[in-house]
């Protein structure tokens, strides 16, 4: 039985845990080193040590976590490692795996854009096999980083953790359009211009704390995030679930152009090639690209129950039957190991 290092967050809601849980369905051994987590038992002071090591870099506290990892990577010999983003993971310590363990394939599955690369991230490149990205727009980049092979893996439906609902015990006000997410600048901006409708908003507390006092988008937020069940029940009772891709993540496609279709939701995605790539407009997915459009297919559709609950089934079908899971995923990344090991 093949076995498996993930390096990542390990909580429920997280990427790291959809990759988890597909693997585990193919049959393999699958742990886990966090690197937050142990970065924390390391730090010294407790309390203020943690939150020191949160906002700065304190090499010998980082250096001592890595440590803990070369020592996990000897015990286990894992046949692939997949490391999540790479924070928290020095290049020197990789470099010591690759030298201890030269048969382990390591791979970086990179979740978000090359903006929010930094210096110690951009040192790790070159000591993994592959490096996986999840816009196409961004191999490119990651060449020219001195990555070894680049390969463009986008996000995917994680059938377990968003699904349909149809228990409505939890019913909500008769919302018109919804957006879950974080708060950004943009998005913000774009969503003021459509509390016209019926909007609710879900997602942290910058929501309140970034957002201007006057703003009509401070009303409208649910002050909560809403994740798991509550994200499901929320795409079966709101017609039209937006998807707004931000200047960092452009042009995706972001997590949510899978999850809403995996919870049968109707989305309304903001319009990129990357997410064309892949849905087609007007059959497994409805897009704008500015507010005006918007306004005018979130008025159609409101109108129009019909297609739009034609487009929600046809997109709930592709991304779980024509190989957008994260047990594609899995499939692909065991395809790629194979030839790399």
């Amino acid at each position: 039985m093949p076995n498996l290092l993930i390096v990542g967050t390990n909580r429920i809601e997280t990427y790291e845990r959809s990759i988890e849980r597909a693997f585990s369905k193919l049959g393999w051994t699958v742990d886990f080193w966090d690197p937050a987590l142990e970065l924390a038992r390391v730090s010294r002071g407790k309390r203020p040590g943690r939150l020191l090591t949160s906002l700065i870099r304190i090499e010998p506290w980082l250096q001592k976590a890595n440590l803990r990892l070369i020592q996990l990577v000897d015990r286990l010999g894992p046949d692939l490692i997949l490391v999540i983003g790479t924070t928290g993971v020095r290049a020197g310590s990789l470099a010591q795996i690759r030298v201890r363990c030269p048969k382990t394939v390591i791979y970086c599955l990179y979740p978000d854009s090359p903006h929010n690369l930094d210096l110690d991230r951009i040192q790790c490149i070159p000591f993994f096999d592959r490096i996986a990205t999840s816009s196409p727009a961004w191999v490119p980049a990651f060449r020219k980083f001195g990555a070894i092979w680049v390969s463009y893996l986008p996000f995917a439906a994680d059938t377990e953790y968003f699904r349909p609902v149809t228990d409505r015990t939890q019913a909500l006000p008769a919302y018109e359009v919804g957006f879950v997410g974080n708060w950004r600048q943009e998005r913000a901006a774009l969503l003021a211009q459509l509390t016209d409708f019926r909007l609710a908003i879900w997602g942290g507390d910058y929501w309140h704390s970034r957002v201007e006092r006057d703003s009509p988008v401070r009303r409208v937020w649910q002050k909560r995030q809403a994740i798991g069940e509550e994200f499901a029940a929320i795409c079966a009772q709101i017609p039209i679930m937006l998807n707004i891709l931000d200047v960092v993540s452009w042009p995706g496609p972001n997590m949510r152009t899978f999850e809403l279709p995996a919870c049968r939701a109707f989305a309304l995605s903001e319009r990129s090639d990357a997410v064309l790539a892949l849905f087609r407009e007007g059959e497994t997915i409805e897009c704008f690209a500015d507010v005006a459009e918007a306004q005018d297919k979130i008025k159609f559709y409101l109108a129009h129950e019909a297609a739009r609950q034609r487009i929600a089934q046809a997109a709930y079908e592709f991304v779980t039957t024509q190989g957008h899971t994260y047990l594609d995923r899995a499939r692909q990344l065991i395809a790629w190991w194979q030839a790399d090991a």
